[in-house]
């Protein structure tokens, strides 16, 4: 192809690319709408937070793993595992269902295309996907047990429920909001051992501590830790020290989660 017509083709792609990407103001900075499409035909939104004058956080706000979550496709530590990795080698982290990475403003347009990838490239998970039936994720039998819950007064539950701390964004998977002004709302949090549940403890331990002296000290705090079987007994000690109440849920014992989880929180309620 001769050098003018491919000079002609990039600014061309160039002039398409300005023209068709959508730029909007969200409460926190900025929303990029990319002309990228994902396998369910979506486009691509990438987040960008201003967090002071030169440092920015880019992330999809948990879409992709809300998305594949609406379409049966559940977050399991294999996928976390996997989203993880993926991110990793693209310069971003996923953490708590969200793929996201923080620069500065010289690294910002990597970082938007990375998230733009990893947006495309997560939603791979729905070729070939068949609900799995005869196993339960365990945020849903959480979900479950939560719902089930009838506390002696009026409250409403919220699912991925996003908590900002002195230092860093955090997530809870539920929380109980409670109709009373005397009564503390209760977070949920399920946490998963990983290859080093120590590691996973600690992780919480900053969340806790990242939310000291903050609104959300007060609240409640149910830690559901799953495969128990492979915590360690000082994980298990700080996760416990760190929280109202702590479910240890045994590997293969996951169909228990529904009837218990009502039973605890009933107890932190009391």
């Amino acid at each position: 192809m001769e050098q003018t017509t491919c000079h002609s083709l990039k600014n061309s792609l160039l002039t398409y690319f300005g023209a068709e990407t959508q730029v909007s103001e969200s409460r926190e900075g900025c929303v990029l709408v990319l002309p990228t499409k994902t396998l369910d035909d979506r486009y691509v939104a990438v987040f960008v937070d201003r967090k002071s004058a030169d440092y920015f956080v880019v992330h999809d706000a948990g879409k992709t793993s809300a998305e594949l979550h609406s379409q049966g496709v559940h977050i399991t530590e294999l996928r976390e595992e996997a989203f993880s990795s993926m991110a990793d080698k693209l310069g971003a982290v996923f953490t708590d269902g969200i793929f996201q990475v923080g620069c500065k403003q010289s690294d910002l347009y990597s970082a938007i295309l990375a998230i733009g990838q990893c947006e495309t490239m997560g939603m791979w998970h729905l070729l070939g996907h068949k609900p799995d039936l005869t196993e339960e994720p365990v945020v849903s039998l959480v979900e479950r047990g939560v719902t089930a819950w009838k506390p002696p007064y009026n409250h409403r539950i919220q699912s991925r429920v996003p908590i900002k701390g002195k230092v860093a964004n955090h997530v809870l998977d539920f929380v109980s909001f409670p109709d009373v002004e005397y009564r503390q709302p209760i977070g949920v949090k399920i946490l998963r051992p990983s290859d080093d549940a120590l590691a996973k403890a600690r992780e919480y331990g900053f969340f806790v501590y990242d939310t000291e002296k903050t609104y959300f000290e007060r609240w409640l705090r149910l830690a559901i830790m799953t495969k128990a079987d492979k915590w360690t007994k000082n994980a298990k000690q700080l996760v416990a020290s760190l929280s109202t109440s702590t479910l240890e849920v045994e590997t293969g014992d996951e169909e228990s989660i529904p009837r218990r989880v009502p039973a605890t929180l009933e107890q932190m309620a009391a």
